[in-house]
């Protein structure tokens, strides 16, 4: 009898779980307004800090994982800023060099977080001011920040807010900040929980099925 009392409660609570999961997913599409080309989602209340949520390989899979410029580090299960503090020692900044898929604790030489030095002078990270800003065009606000693609500091623009949101539930629909660069999110981005776990080297490596 106990065993058969079990039986159904394991039964009861895995219909539960699998409707809860179904109307989330429901509500997924119901809300994104990109349903067409299912691109990176900017959801803070499903996802951490400097997380997106990014189509997964169905239709319904969702997956959080770091934004681009940011940094996923294993021992703490979280994304960073590239070139900032995030989980180091006071002093060092989190860097991923080239050929490597886990970021390391490095020294900064400015000895101050958002800083960065160019030519023995230290910078600030999306410092505008003429006097403080190492980069030209400064007119078109190019400002000193780490570029999305290439995980490099580098002169970059300003980002413009954009309209690729996701409420959820009775929440306001959120915009994603401009660090977060949502306009070239892709998913298994190098510096990615995905990227850093070999899962898309595996899928891009592995040889195609003969029909």
């Amino acid at each position: 009898m106990f065993e058969f009392r079990f039986l159904m409660f394991g039964v009861f609570f895995g219909l539960v779980i699998a409707q809860i999961a179904y109307v989330e997913d429901q509500d997924i599409d119901k809300s994104k307004s990109n349903l067409e080309g299912r691109k990176p989602l900017y959801s803070p209340a499903r996802c951490s800090r400097y997380q997106l949520l990014y189509p997964g390989d169905q239709q319904n899979d969702w997956i959080c994982d770091c934004a681009p410029a940011a940094l996923y580090y294993p021992e703490t299960d979280a994304c960073y800023p590239a070139y900032r503090q995030g989980p180091c020692k006071v002093g060092e900044i989190l860097v991923l060099y080239k050929e490597k898929v886990i970021p390391e604790c490095v020294n900064n030489p400015c000895q101050q977080d958002g800083h960065f030095m160019i030519r023995d002078k230290c910078y600030e990270f999306g410092n505008s001011n003429h006097s403080s800003n190492p980069c030209p065009f400064k007119e078109y606000t190019f400002v000193l920040g780490v570029n999305p693609k290439t995980l490099m500091v580098d002169c970059v623009q300003l980002s413009m807010q954009l309209e690729t949101r996701l409420g959820v539930g009775d929440e306001e629909a959120a915009e994603a900040p401009p660090y977060y660069h949502i306009e070239v999110a892709e998913k298994c981005l190098p510096g990615s929980r995905l990227y850093s776990q070999g899962v898309c080297n595996a899928a891009a490596t592995a040889p195609s099925k003969q029909v």
